[in-house]
């Protein structure tokens, strides 16, 4: 199953990026949406984006989700973020999955696992 992570810090991307394909997905990780567009603009169509909420300057995760699903109706989103519960209820309003950190990377590859089951 192919994985789009976006991920601002670099060492949570690193730790879950090979935590992930350790566990046999393939994965990219980056570190904001828009590295993430041009790769979606090039035809790399993940199975699964998962994407922190809060990127810093620039687009955040619900606006990548938007764009990712105008180009790719099928791609399931994971949101995840360590402030707000309010973002868990909003994503569920959207029709995405939640993950509050912290987290453990096992998780993560559970939540990731769930949501494919939901591409089939």
């Amino acid at each position: 199953m192919r994985v789009l992570l976006i991920e601002d810090d670099a060492l949570v991307r690193s730790v879950l990026s090979e935590t992930l394909d350790g566990d046999g997905f393939e994965v990219d990780g980056l570190a904001n949406a828009e590295d993430a567009l041009i790769l979606l603009g090039a035809g790399q169509v993940p199975d699964v984006l998962v994407t922190d909420v809060n990127l810093g300057p620039g687009l955040d995760g619900f606006d990548l989700a938007d764009l990712a699903r105008q180009r790719h109706p099928d791609v399931e989103v994971i949101l995840i973020s360590g402030t707000t519960p309010d973002l868990a209820r909003r994503a569920a309003r959207r029709h995405e999955h939640f993950l509050q950190k912290p987290f453990a990377p096992e998780q993560l590859a559970a939540k990731i696992r769930e949501a494919g089951r939901e591409i089939g």
